[in-house]
């Protein structure tokens, strides 16, 4: 098996030889180019994204503070989450900012239709609509928040459907689809 040097002339094996034993040897620097090289090692350690890591895996609160922070959270999200009126039925709090978006889905042989989403939490007897109109339809107007809203219609209590009509729909995790509402902000003249 032939080395590295094999193929030089024999200057240049030497000179390799040289430079191998030297490579090897521990550098002994004046202590001010050490503390600058030091100085440089630690500049480019320390660039912004270093920083920020270091600063987001340095643990801040105590495990009892983190659960009082979680706790205040999750009582944040119960007391300001989203509005919902259908008739007299009202659901979530009150002083929401709210659009009327109305829900037509065709279902002639249902006894029964309703609808049910993100919006009242995935509640498994949903928000009834009204019907069946001419031709099988059945609707309904609700109030809700500006912003995205998964939803799907229940046909007689036991089948889920997405919206055929509406423009989106997304995998739901479990096999099936739920429709995608984008409600706009509707400016106040």
């Amino acid at each position: 098996m032939k080395t590295e040097h094999e193929d030089l002339s024999p200057d240049a094996e030497r000179f390799g030889r040289i430079i191998e034993a030297l490579d090897r040897r521990p550098v002994r620097l004046p202590a001010r180019m050490r503390a600058a090289v030091m100085a440089r090692i630690r500049a480019e350690r320390s660039s912004a994204w270093v920083r920020t890591w270091t600063w987001l895996a340095e643990p801040r609160l105590s495990p009892l503070a983190a659960g009082v922070a979680l706790a205040a959270g999750i009582v944040a999200l119960l007391l300001f989450r989203p509005q919902v009126q259908t008739g007299s039925r009202e659901l979530a709090g009150a002083g929401s900012v709210t659009v009327p978006v109305r829900l037509v889905f065709l279902a002639p042989q249902a006894a029964r239709v309703a609808v049910t989403g993100d919006f009242v939490r995935w509640d498994p007897t949903g928000i009834p609509l009204v019907g069946p109109h001419q031709n099988g339809v059945w609707s309904v107007e609700l109030q809700l928040s500006p912003g995205l809203h998964h939803y799907i219609f229940i046909v007689d209590g036991t089948e889920w459907r997405p919206d055929p009509n509406a423009a989106s729909q997304v995998d739901d995790g479990f096999g099936q689809k739920n429709t995608v509402l984008l409600v706009p902000v509707q400016k106040v003249s």
